[in-house]
């Protein structure tokens, strides 16, 4: 069981997508990882929702690779199967607190998804969600959860201009590129600290002509899942990967060694 120390976090009708870490096409729109958050969730929590306080559920982060019209987000698009066979509609389904204008691409649910001995298996969306173009995300699946003793992996990479909408402030004047990274769940210090200098310097980001560099600063450290590798280095990021053990989930639970491509989302 895991325990709160900030609130945060998130068949059958086509076949299965894939959940390796791979790039993805532009037109392609997939589940890119549930991951089992906590359990049990502070009964608090439930006001991400709008909810009153409720005891019993689960918190479990799915993120997708394309962002969602907030509005079609609710409950009843989404269906949970257990490792006991049965099919769980969430109390409450949320893109808070991942909202800023780069995010929106990462549903909170909150529901009974382990009562007893069994485990949340899968996820399909069962009713109407949408992406920002209005594209039907109906029968997607999730086809792996992210055990809830696990810690959180990359997910998503993407490389902005540092200047671009939605990044303003975030980083340093002498910034060339800013890379922002998605993870499974809410990511933070050890024990919910800020992130700090070991967090930085885990990370390595591959250049275009070779180099290796760390972030000059990490930027967006708020709670959610995701944050701003900050570059110097006018080579564009290809790759980024982080060394286990320095980012943790709100359940205190450390990445394992883990790494992605970036996309570019630079019109060069």
């Amino acid at each position: 069981m895991k325990l709160l120390t900030i609130v945060t976090l998130l068949g059958f009708s086509i076949p299965s997508f894939s959940q390796e870490h791979k790039q993805l096409g532009a037109d392609e729109a997939r589940i890119l990882s549930v991951y089992h958050g906590l359990d049990p969730l502070p009964p608090r929590a439930m006001a991400l929702c709008g909810l009153p306080p409720a005891a019993g559920q689960d918190g479990m982060p799915v993120t997708f690779s394309v962002q969602l019209n907030s509005a079609t987000v609710s409950a009843t698009a989404f269906a949970v199967e257990t490792s006991a066979g049965e099919f769980v509609t969430p109390v409450c389904a949320t893109l808070r607190p991942a909202v800023e204008p780069l995010e929106q691409r990462t549903v909170l649910l909150i529901g009974p998804f382990s009562p007893g001995d069994s485990l949340p298996l899968r996820v399909e969306i069962v009713d109407q969600l949408e992406d920002i173009e209005g594209n039907s995300l109906f029968g997607l699946r999730g086809e792996q959860v992210t055990a809830l003793a696990a810690g959180p992996s990359l997910v998503l990479a993407e490389r902005f201009a540092p200047g671009a909408s939605g990044l303003e402030g975030e980083c340093p004047e002498e910034t060339a590129q800013a890379v922002l990274l998605t993870w499974e769940g809410g990511v933070t210090g050890p024990q919910g600290a800020n992130l700090a200098e070991a967090q930085r310097t885990a990370m390595s980001i591959l250049l275009e002509n070779g180099d290796r560099v760390v972030p000059l600063s990490l930027g967006d450290d708020d709670p959610d899942n995701h944050i701003i590798g900050c570059v110097a280095e006018a080579s564009p990021a290809v790759s980024v990967s982080v060394v286990a053990g320095f980012f943790h989930d709100p359940g205190d639970d450390a990445n394992p060694a883990t790494s992605i491509d970036v996309i570019s989302k630079i019109i060069e």
